[in-house]
């Protein structure tokens, strides 16, 4: 210990250079650590995802698209509505269903639809991520098979993109599991000799949920390796199976976005699907590039990211096979991610695909490092410090502890605490589309229905009402309803007045 302060002393008065303190062996007792969590990596990494991840995890209220979610959820849970997905009883077609089939499985299994249903898939894809990552590393090492297991799963689920998306009940983090799950299977083909039928159909079946959970986008990461290589080493025939796969692989979607869009909707779906430009992403020549968008795409890669850099600097250490999968996984992770970045649709956080194969990379080199370099032992333990730190601060002192965050919850217990008296069945809601708080919204524990003014006096099956505090107006208008009791300060709760004559308007959703 002393050694080593005297050399970081040294270094910072300019006796001994920096770069030779992490270029000296570890000491005894991180080598010994490294290797004692490696003999039992996917254990290792399982807890750690753990840790990481599932404390408190329905502490913080709804936020973001999360109640968007849960209201499809709910329409699943109530009406059937798994492949025509609804939201207040409209039809919704930004995102394909997968997502949403995966909360309503964790609903029905646990019993309640709540914040740990709508979150609770995107942690455990992110552990099969870490844990294929993991897998995907040690077939590539020379030796030292479980550390590449232990660093690619750790690096995996401690990028600094994992950290800030995988407690929300979003798509990115499914998407990226699933690519990197398939990317896993036809590495394991490649590395013994062929890619089979078996790996094919397990490779198909993982593009294809990942294509219903978020498009075609990130399914282009995997594939562009699955294709390039074989054509590279003028494989034909394979390169052609990939293209097939590939193909096969969009069918469940296309079948889907054939069945739900027409009109308007299709080119709405492509704007989603980050398959075409917004209006204020087309307009000319200076928004074809959005380089401010790289150093972000940057740091979310961050702390593995020179692992992963100082392997492709190395990759010549490794045989033919391994080297070839080291190239593939460059190209899985490169030249998307930074289109997807810089390109007028893009964002730096449409780079998240890129996390899976940097930390295959990033584990690969630790493994090859690990017994005579500092540096590889001190990324490891670096990396899951930061994460440490940041799941602290986001759990610890954030979630559900800021008064921006205090009040919505306190809204949303009211508002379940009021619906839960009411007598059961859908509710009709009238709500203006642009304030809807769907996070709110989703804590009705029932089915609810958008209703527009002109359906006020209709028959419909139930004799209560929600308005938002901006559309009270009309419902006072209409005679029909009257005043039960407001709901905080963003909406009011309606009875059906006595004595009121009603007309039959035809189906409600």
């Amino acid at each position: 210990m002393l050694h080593r302060a005297s050399h970081c002393a040294a270094s910072l008065f300019g006796r001994v250079p920096a770069w030779r303190i992490w270029r000296r062996p570890p000491d005894a007792w991180q080598t010994r650590l490294v290797g004692g969590a490696a003999r039992f990596w996917p254990l290792v990494v399982v807890l750690a995802g753990a840790l990481l991840y599932l404390p408190l995890l329905g502490e913080r209220p709804l936020r973001f698209e999360e109640g968007r979610r849960a209201l499809q959820v709910m329409e699943i849970l109530d009406g059937g509505a798994w492949w025509r997905l609804r939201v207040l009883g409209e039809a919704y077609v930004n995102k394909p269903p997968f997502t949403p089939w995966l909360m309503a499985a964790v609903a029905l299994a646990r019993g309640v639809l709540d914040e740990v249903a709508v979150r609770l898939p995107g942690v455990l894809m992110a552990l099969a991520g870490a844990l294929s990552a993991g897998f995907a590393a040690s077939l590539l090492a020379v030796a030292d098979r479980r550390v590449a297991g232990l660093s690619a799963g750790l690096a995996f689920l401690c990028c600094v993109q994992l950290l800030l998306k995988t407690r929300i009940g979003e798509t990115d983090v499914t998407a990226t599991a699933l690519c990197g799950l398939a990317f896993a299977v036809w590495m394991h083909g490649r590395l013994r000799g062929a890619v089979g039928l078996v790996h094919w159909l397990f490779v198909t079946a993982f593009l294809a949920c990942a294509a219903l959970t978020k498009g075609p986008v990130p399914v282009a990461y995997p594939a562009l390796p699955m294709i390039g290589l074989p054509l590279w080493r003028k494989r034909r025939r394979e390169a052609l199976a990939a293209v097939f796969a590939v193909a096969a692989a969009h069918v469940p979607l296309a079948v889907w976005a054939w069945d739900n869009l027409a009109g308007g909707n299709a080119a709405h779906w492509a704007v989603e699907m980050r398959l075409a430009p917004t209006e204020e992403t087309s307009a000319g020549l200076v928004s074809l590039l959005h380089l401010g968008e790289l150093p972000g795409a940057i740091l979310y890669q961050l702390p593995f990211l020179p692992a992963a850099v100082a392997m492709m600097c190395t990759w010549r250490e490794l045989a033919g096979k391994a080297r070839e999968m080291a190239a593939a996984l460059l190209l899985y992770g490169v030249p998307l991610a930074v289109l997807t970045t810089v390109l007028p649709v893009g964002q730096a956080r449409y780079s998240m695909p890129a996390s899976w194969p940097l930390a295959v990379l990033a584990g690969l080199w630790v493994s090859m490092r690990w017994r005579r370099l500092y540096l590889a032992d001190f990324l490891v333990g670096a990396g899951v410090v930061v994460a440490l730190v940041i799941q602290i601060v986001q759990i610890g002192f954030l979630d559900g502890r800021t008064p921006g965050q205090r009040r919505p919850r306190a809204e949303a217990t009211q508002f379940a605490a009021v619906l839960e008296a009411l007598p059961p069945g859908p509710l009709p809601l009238l709500w203006g589309g642009e304030a809807q708080n769907r996070n709110l919204l989703a804590y009705a524990g029932r089915k609810l229905f958008a209703l527009d003014a002109e359906r006020l006096d209709c028959r419909m099956p139930a004799n209560f009402l929600i308005a938002g505090l901006t559309d009270t107006r009309e419902a006072d208008a209409s005679g029909a309803w009257r005043r039960e009791r407001p709901l905080s300060d963003w909406g009011v709760l309606y009875r059906r007045a006595d004595g009121v004559s009603l007309r039959d308007c035809g189906p409600l959703p």
